[in-house]
């Protein structure tokens, strides 16, 4: 009997047979023309063909695409006149702190709720500042803000926002619900921003047409990828009642639930490491960087020690990772 492989945590989409033979048609297009539009090789017509659909898909006046979303949240941040402190979350991905730090800006991290693991009010502050919100794991949280607001979005393609901030940046990398290979956005309604969002992206961070074909060409499955998410929210939601998992509305890129303490977490991550891939993120940047002073983020602190995040890619061996979670905690129950 051939040995089962690892469940990888993720795996990028790219389609059947005749959708991978589509981009690489494409992709030849470029390849065989190398002068003129057709052949341009980065920030061509299929780019700005991206930009339009991601406008459709998300109700945004205005996209610019780029190299990577941590590329895409420098760009708007500085493009849009981000200035004083940035306000955000710990329980996030370093890029959050990176582009708020390029900006030069000192972070005022805030606890997050137990319904959307996100910041759900940004208040006035003492020294002027701006919000960098983080829609976690593709929550669509909308906090409320006293303060300029702009949107950490990296998880969330293909949800429809109803407020885009003065901007927000999303992601097409490979561990996405949607992958470009490597790519990101920035999405505003604010015309004032477009001129200098652009000359920015023209001049530091251009996504190749070759991410943009790909990005196209897997959009036309985005519907059938965002439902197979929200089942598989549902199955393990389902099958794992004794366990908290995040709420609110979102195309749920991550399903993670809360477990009963940090060394259950540990110790299953531990037992079925071998077969299955789990993650146990995010890290609270407070703790990766060591905040010099001392914080009381407590629902951050006890989330991310209980979190439990679970393969859910489209076409995972659902029914295997539920019976393999079921079946080691009985076990345990039983010894």
């Amino acid at each position: 009997m051939k040995e089962r492989s690892r469940i990888p945590f993720a795996k990028p989409y790219f389609g059947d047979d005749l959708e991978k033979q589509r981009i690489l048609d494409r992709i030849a297009d470029i390849l065989y023309e190398p002068s003129g539009e057709r052949g341009k090789v980065s920030n061509g017509e299929n780019c700005r063909k991206l930009e339009e659909e991601l406008c459709r898909i998300h109700g945004a006046d205005h996209a610019i695409v780029c190299s990577s979303c941590t590329q895409g949240m420098m760009l708007m941040l500085g493009a849009c006149g981000a200035r004083g402190l940035c306000q955000t979350q710990s329980f996030t991905w370093p890029s959050t702190v990176i582009a708020a730090n390029i900006q030069g800006s000192q972070i005022v991290p805030h606890d997050i709720d137990y319904e959307h693991w996100a910041v759900m009010r940004y208040p006035t502050h003492r020294s002027e500042s701006y919000a960098l919100a983080v829609d976690t794991f593709g929550c669509d949280a909308r906090p409320t803000s006293d303060v300029p607001l702009f949107y950490d979005r990296a998880h969330s393609l293909g949800v429809r926002f109803r407020h885009i901030g003065l901007a927000s940046a999303i992601s097409f990398s490979p561990s996405k619900i949607l992958t470009a290979g490597e790519g990101g956005a920035v999405l505003t309604n604010s015309k004032r921003f477009v001129e200098a969002l652009t000359e920015a992206r023209n001049m530091t961070s251009r996504l190749n047409e070759f991410s943009a074909i790909v990005a196209l060409n897997n959009l036309r499955s985005l519907d059938r990828l965002l439902d197979w998410k929200r089942e598989t929210y549902d199955r393990y939601k389902q099958a794992f009642p004794m366990f908290e998992f995040q709420g609110g509305d979102g195309n749920h890129q991550v399903i993670g639930m809360l477990m009963d303490s940090k060394a259950q977490r540990d110790r299953l991550m531990d037992a079925l490491k071998d077969e299955i891939e789990f993650k146990a993120y995010y890290e609270p940047v407070h703790r990766k960087y060591q905040a010099r002073v001392r914080l009381e983020l407590p629902i951050t602190e006890d989330v991310a020690n209980r979190i439990l995040c679970l393969p859910s890619w489209f076409g995972v061996d659902r029914d295997y990772i539920i019976d393999r979670i079921k079946g080691t905690l009985s076990l345990w129950e039983r010894t």
